[in-house]
C-alpha cells in the first residue's frame, strides 16, 4: 500500500528527480537515502549523486569504471545482469558522493603549498623561487622576487615548479606578478613575453619526498614529472601588477604539480646587457580536495588512488592540542592520534575504488550515514 506522505509515490519518477535535483549539497542526497529504503533505492537507481556531482563539477565527468576494494579488478559475483547493474550503481553513488563532498568542503583559494624548483636562479638564495610565494614586494626592507640568470638570447625561456596543497585540485586561474626593479635606473619590469601552464605528477611515488630544490641548478622537470595538462600560451603585459590568466575551462589536476613556463624575455639589464625574467608573486586559484582525502600515484601512466580518511578533518581541528613544548606540532603525537583513529576501522572499510580518467579514485566502503557526517 502506497504511503500517502511519500511524494515519490505520489508524483512519479520524473517530477521526483526534478525535486531532488534542486538540492545543491551532495550530503543532502545522502540524508535523503536515510529517510526510507524506497528513497535510497530511488536515489541510487537514478544516479542522482552522479548527476549532482557532474552538475557541480563537470571536470570529473571522466569517471568511467569502478574496481573492487583493495584494487582487485574482478567482475562482480552476482546472479543476474540486473544485480550487476545495481551493484555498479551503488558504488557509483558512493564514489560521486565522496568526490562531491571532498571538492565542496574547500572554498576557492590559493592552492600553492610550496615552491619546488626554478630552471635557473641568478643569486641564490636571495632571489630564490620561494620568494614568489610572498605577496609583499618587500620583506624586511629587501625586495622579494625570483630572478633568472641573464641570457644574451631573448628567446631563452624559464620555468618555475610548484607543489599544490592537494594532489587533486580543480584549478581555474593562475596569477603572476612580474617584478619591477625600483633600485635600477628607469624602474624596468622584467616580465616574460608569454606564459604557459602545465600540470601533472611525479613519475614515480618514490620521488614524492625530497623533491624541493629551488637552487636553480638546472631544469630537470622532464625527468621528474609527467604532464597531463598543458594550457595554451597567454601573452604577458610588461606591467607591475598581479596579472590574471584564466584557463579556458577548469582543469582537474591529478598529482599536485604545477609548472609555470615563462616564454621569452623582453627586458635587458643595463649593467650587463643581458635579458632577465623576474617574478614577484604567483598564485594558483582553485578548489582543492579536503584534507580527509589523499591521492597516491600508482605508476607513470597517471593511474592513482584517492583515499578517504574520515577522521582526518576532526584531527585537523584539534591539531593545536598536538604541539610540543616549543609550540610546533609533535609528529609522534599526531601520528599516534591518526593510528588510533584508523584502528577503529579496517583498511577495507576506509577504501573504495574507481578509475578517474586513467586514474583510480578510491573512497571508503562506509554507509551513507557516515557520508552525511
Amino acid at each position: 500500500m502506497a504511503d500517502p506522505g511519500d511524494f515519490l509515490q505520489q508524483l512519479g519518477p520524473d517530477m521526483s528527480i526534478n525535486i531532488f535535483m534542486q538540492l545543491d549539497d551532495p550530503s543532502d542526497l545522502a540524508r535523503a537515502c536515510a529517510v526510507s529504503h524506497t528513497w535510497r533505492q530511488f536515489v541510487i537507481a537514478n544516479e542522482l549523486c552522479k548527476m549532482l556531482c557532474l552538475r557541480m563539477f563537470p571536470e570529473v565527468s571522466s569517471v568511467t569504471h569502478l574496481v573492487e576494494v583493495n584494487n582487485m579488478i574482478e567482475p562482480l559475483k552476482v546472479k543476474s545482469c540486473t544485480s550487476l547493474e545495481w551493484e555498479q550503481r551503488k558504488r557509483n553513488h558512493k564514489v560521486y558522493a565522496f568526490l562531491a563532498r571532498g571538492l565542496t568542503s574547500a572554498v576557492g583559494k590559493n592552492c600553492i603549498a610550496e615552491a619546488i624548483s626554478a630552471s635557473s636562479t641568478d643569486n641564490y638564495p636571495e632571489e630564490s623561487v620561494r620568494n614568489t610565494l610572498e605577496p609583499r614586494d618587500r620583506v624586511e626592507r629587501r625586495a622579494s622576487y625570483w630572478s633568472s640568470k641573464g641570457e644574451s638570447d631573448p628567446k631563452v625561456s624559464e620555468s618555475l615548479v610548484y607543489k599544490l596543497n592537494a594532489k587533486l585540485c580543480i584549478v581555474t586561474e593562475i596569477h603572476i606578478q612580474p617584478f619591477q626593479a625600483f633600485f635600477q635606473f628607469g624602474y624596468p619590469i622584467y616580465s616574460a613575453k608569454s606564459v604557459r601552464f602545465r600540470m601533472g605528477h611525479l613519475k614515480t611515488p618514490k620521488m614524492d619526498n625530497g623533491t624541493v630544490d629551488d637552487s636553480g641548478d638546472g631544469d630537470e622537470s622532464e625527468n621528474k614529472y609527467v604532464w597531463t595538462y598543458t594550457s595554451p600560451e597567454f601573452p604577458m603585459a610588461q606591467e607591475n601588477c598581479l596579472q590574471q590568466f584564466k584557463l579556458p575551462q577548469p582543469v582537474l589536476s591529478i598529482g599536485g604539480i604545477l609548472q609555470v613556463d615563462l616564454l621569452g624575455r623582453v627586458q635587458r639589464q643595463e649593467i650587463d646587457g643581458l635579458y632577465y625574467i623576474c617574478v614577484a608573486h604567483v598564485q594558483v586559484l582553485g578548489r582543492p580536495l579536503s584534507p580527509a582525502f589523499d591521492v597516491e600515484i600508482i605508476d607513470s601512466s597517471g593511474r592513482c588512488m584517492l583515499k578517504h580518511y574520515p577522521g582526518v578533518e576532526s584531527h585537523a581541528s584539534s591539531a593545536s592540542s598536538t604541539k610540543d613544548e616549543s609550540g610546533t606540532p609533535s609528529r609522534v603525537r599526531t601520528l599516534t592520534a591518526m593510528l588510533m583513529e584508523r584502528g577503529v576501522r579496517s583498511w577495507e572499510q576506509m577504501i573504495l575504488s574507481t578509475i578517474l580518467g586513467n586514474a583510480v579514485v578510491v573512497d571508503s566502503d562506509e554507509s551513507d550515514e557516515e557520508i552525511r557526517d
